[in-house]
């Protein structure tokens, strides 16, 4: 396998500039993720990387290769797209082994590298079969299947399971992690959905408007994003957003006074807090919980064990998640204590969206 080296790409299509000065290194072996709204460029990186695109400027290298100017049949990738793309008058065994006929690999070969991925991906009881007699998630492990018999040093998905229904998307989201295991294969991944982002990738890679927002583990950035678009991109629900200003330390707005204990000088700023952060009053420990505060309950949206609960604080619109124990203490149209998790909020600078530590 390799890993894979971005380095001050540029690409334009005509005068629009959609890969602003990328720089990225995707490590071997890692699931990596690009995340984002449509149109912020990630699928257009994923497709310079194969080389079905040419970089404007700047270098890509497959491990110590640099294939910027190759031909993607010279760069040993393989890609998966969202539209599975089977040859329908071929059986599944003729559609894996496609590729590699067309590359004249002995027969025997052929034969044990579709076995092996058939078997890799539980398919091997549907290889004398068409596409037409196959459900959307046996069609994707097809082509999945038709990647893997190629031994490529980089795997390549661009949004695989969008077609699939949720259930299904689900389940092939374990399958594809489990594949990546076994294989030890350097992968990446394009979604829109941030929830698929969390759950898949190692790395993930938040873009906006054709730049990197931020790069890092799950976990550092849904519980430390660096500017405002990761921190309201990433979550589901979206994070809270509170407009105020900093003064002396606190959080200060027209319905909320919140002491930080945080330095530096006066300014506008934008608090923000998960709705799974915002408690019942009494459910946090005194050190954690902030001041209470009194909202009106405008819907409860249950989810079985929790519920989501749109309420209003003065005229701000927020969410809170809360949990199956205290479930009975809160119904539509009632008021409900409120406090926030001082150690789950969030803090940016409302002039140029960064975080403040």
């Amino acid at each position: 396998m390799a890993d894979i080296r971005l380095e001050h790409i540029e690409k334009y299509f005509g005068n629009v500039h959609v890969v602003k000065n990328l720089n990225l290194h995707i490590a071997d072996g890692s699931f990596t993720v690009l995340v984002g709204p449509s149109g912020c460029g990630k699928t257009t990186t994923l497709r310079l990387i194969a080389g079905l695109e040419s970089v404007t400027s700047g270098r890509i290298f497959i491990g110590e290769q640099d294939v910027t100017a190759l031909e993607p049949k010279d760069r040993n990738v393989a890609m998966v797209f969202q539209n599975y793309a089977l040859y329908p008058h071929m059986h599944v065994y003729e559609n894996i082994a496609f590729g590699l006929m067309a590359r004249k690999v002995s027969r025997e070969e052929i034969d044990r590298r579709v076995k092996r991925a058939a078997a890799l991906l539980g398919i091997e009881d549907l290889l004398d079969r068409k596409p037409k007699q196959l459900s959307g998630g046996q069609q994707q492990r097809v082509a999945i299947g038709r990647a893997i018999v190629r031994n490529p040093n980089v795997f390549l998905f661009d949004e695989p399971l969008s077609n699939l229904d949720a259930k299904l998307r689900v389940e092939m989201r374990t399958e594809l992690l489990k594949l990546h295991r076994e294989l030890g294969a350097t992968a990446v991944y394009v979604t829109h959905d941030q929830e698929e982002a969390m759950t898949m990738g190692d790395q993930i890679v938040v873009m906006e408007n054709g730049v990197i927002q931020q790069m890092g583990p799950p976990r550092e950035i849904y519980f430390h994003p660096q500017n405002l678009f990761v921190a309201g991109f990433i979550g589901s629900p979206a994070m809270n957003m509170l407009s105020g200003r900093l003064e002396q330390g606190a959080f200060i707005s027209s319905h909320v006074h919140l002491p930080l204990d945080i330095g530096g000088p006066n300014r506008s700023v934008v608090l923000g807090v998960r709705p799974e952060d915002i408690h019942l009053e009494g459910a946090l420990t005194a050190a954690r919980a902030t001041p209470p505060m009194t909202v009106q309950i405008e819907v409860v949206e249950l989810l079985g064990a929790r519920a989501i609960v749109p309420f209003r604080l003065g005229a701000q619109s927020m969410k809170a998640v809360i949990d199956e124990r205290f479930l009975e203490q809160v119904q539509e149209g009632a008021t409900m204590r409120i406090v926030f998790d001082r150690e789950r909020l969030h803090l940016f600078d409302a002039e140029t969206g960064v975080r403040i530590e």
